[in-house]
């Protein structure tokens, strides 16, 4: 019997390190949430920069598990890529085959959490762009009917139009 225990220790706790990993970016998805809400753009470009942190960090932890996984392939005579964490934890003994099996089902459920918050903060974001944008286009219209001319050439008469004063 081929053992297996040292590719599927590497694959579970890289597992493991993804959790952790895609933690901290429901956390920061958290923070993001409250900074969209309150308009607080210096905070949202201190997240955006960790976030990139966090991404090149996952994308050499991805690197890792791919690598686990190869290498589990190849002890259980699989092809590169033709092994699923399910084939492998049942190629396993059944303690490590039942850890291999959790960390990837709650890797599996913290990134569908960051997915759910990441869509919320997008929605978020629409929104506020959205509103930017109506209040942009209100203060074109307004500052446009304010500088009409008539056929004279003068200023068009103010009478049913908007017009900010210095108040405003």
């Amino acid at each position: 019997m081929i053992d297996l225990t040292t590719p599927a220790h590497a694959l579970t706790e890289t597992l493991a390190e993804e959790h952790q990993l895609y933690a901290e970016m429901l956390e920061l998805a958290a923070r993001e949430e409250q900074a969209i809400v309150g308009g607080d753009v210096r905070i949202l470009t201190e997240i955006t920069e960790e976030k990139e942190q966090l991404l090149e960090l996952l994308a050499a932890l991805e690197t890792e598990r791919m690598t686990a996984l190869t290498a589990f392939a190849a002890a259980t005579g699989h092809g590169p890529g033709e092994i699923t964490l399910t084939q492998a934890a049942g190629a396993l003994e059944a303690g490590e085959g039942a850890l291999l099996t959790r960390a990837g089902e709650q890797l599996r459920t913290i990134a569908l959490e960051l997915r759910g918050a990441n869509d919320r903060n997008a929605a978020l974001l629409r929104s506020s762009r959205d509103i930017v944008d109506r209040w942009i286009q209100y203060l074109r219209t307004v500052l446009t009917g304010a500088l009409a001319y008539n056929a004279e050439g003068g200023l068009a008469d103010a009478v049913g139009r908007r017009v900010l004063d210095r108040s405003a």
